[in-house]
């Protein structure tokens, strides 16, 4: 019995590549991407123009005179002192950080850890105010304010927004997390509820804090509304506030204007890049339940 070669017919053909699972995800990712960097790249490159290509026609995607002049004239401008308001904003921010982050940690710990009467219905209470829109009170607020005489001062930009609805919750459901052998254990050497709080429950919630701080700091960086009612004083106006003296009433400077926000944008995203992996941990562990 003789044995046959296999023909070429008969040999299995290579199997067809398929297309990648991920590419669909990864085309759509590169679109939203475009679509978000684009008011980045067009911010930077008005910023880099002559005031004459801001609005020359046809746009000038890539700008044809590169220059810095913008820069040098917001931060060396007689109308305004930029780094004056740079760290306006920044004490504002940090100061506001640390006292909000301290302040719901120490709300959100007996919401979470505690037994009392009525413990849910407080939490659902102060739940349920994130139903009111901000702008209803900013008229009361501002005149609390005025009765308080802290109006062009450090107090109106800081004191008023502490109490934050959103952090509460956030480390309310992070404290949720944490076993409770550990308090146990500490309640069992003698340790206290402010000792288990900042012994314990604090350094274990890096994570969630950390979250809470970028994403306050950020909203009072980028907060403008209630600092535009609120500070008249130039030497005490904020970096968001002050760069808007750039755009006048009937005459718009694009490239200083773009420049200045291109300042203003740099430490928000360096606090991201700081602190991106403590966000990634804070907001993928936030909610878990023992």
């Amino acid at each position: 019995m003789t044995d046959l070669a296999p023909t070429s017919s008969a040999r299995t053909a290579p199997p067809r590549r398929r297309m990648p699972r991920d590419l669909p995800r990864f085309i759509v990712l590169c679109l939203l991407s475009v679509l978000f960097l684009a008011p980045v790249y067009w911010m930077i490159s008005t910023s880099l123009k002559t005031e004459a290509d801001t609005i020359a026609t046809p746009v000038q995607w890539i700008p044809h005179n590169i220059t810095l002049d913008n820069y040098r004239e917001v931060l060396t401008s007689p109308d305004g002192n930029i780094l004056r308001w740079t760290w306006n904003s920044l004490f504002v921010a940090a100061a506001f950080t640390v006292l909000h982050v301290a302040l719901c940690a120490l709300t959100a710990y007996p919401l979470a850890r505690m037994r009392f009467p009525g413990r849910n219905a407080w939490f659902w209470f102060i739940l349920s105010s994130l139903m009111i829109p901000g702008i209803v009170t900013l008229i009361p607020t501002y005149i609390m304010m005025l009765n308080f005489n802290w109006i062009n001062s450090y107090h109106a930009l800081i004191w008023p927004g502490l109490s934050g609805v959103f952090g509460v919750f956030l480390l309310r459901q992070f404290f949720m997390g944490i076993p409770r052998e550990l308090e146990e254990a500490a309640r069992l050497d003698g340790a206290n509820s402010l000792q288990i709080l900042t012994r314990i429950i604090l350094p274990l919630s890096i994570p969630s804090l950390v979250t809470l701080a970028v994403f306050a700091f950020m909203g009072s960086w980028n907060n403008f509304l209630w600092p535009l009612y609120t500070v008249t004083d130039v030497d005490k106006m904020t970096l968001p506030v002050g760069i808007t003296t750039f755009s006048q009433r009937y005459v718009t400077e694009y490239g200083k204007l773009m420049a200045s926000t291109t300042l203003a944008a740099v430490p928000a995203l360096i606090a991201y890049l700081v602190a991106q992996r403590f966000l990634e941990a804070g907001l993928s562990t936030t909610g878990l339940k023992e």
